[in-house]
């Protein structure tokens, strides 16, 4: 069963209710707190949709540069970053190549979701 409308919905809902409705009637000195409410609500109704597969996608990357497939997300973060650190990908070649092509696909997800805008540019 699917529930209309979802939290990603609402807070659009929520978002143009505020942008349309209130914002119009906000005296000057809160129309840039309401801006960055309403940036807020955009941000969280993407996080809800993009959110849990951009970061399987991470864990999946980064988890495939280690080759440790089964380790839990925070792991496997702190031990890529452990490897960066060792100069594990310092070389020239493939594995940095793979590394830095995971980095930036991780990235882009996120920036999808917190600033989407960027992307564009």
């Amino acid at each position: 069963m699917t529930i209309r409308p979802d939290a990603s919905e609402l807070l659009a809902i929520a978002r143009q209710t505020l942008l349309d409705e209130l914002l119009p009637q906000l005296p000057a000195n809160l129309r840039y707190q309401a801006l960055m409410i309403a940036n807020a609500m955009a941000i969280a109704g993407r996080e809800c949709v993009q959110g849990e597969p951009a970061q399987a996608a991470e864990h999946q990357q980064m988890a495939e540069l280690l080759e440790k497939a089964s380790t839990p997300s925070t792991d496997v973060r702190q031990s890529l970053c452990r490897a960066i650190r060792q100069g594990d990908f310092d070389t020239p070649g493939a594995e940095q190549e793979r590394l830095l092509s995971a980095l930036s696909a991780i990235t882009r997800a996120r920036l999808s979701i917190s600033n989407p805008k960027v992307l564009g540019q």
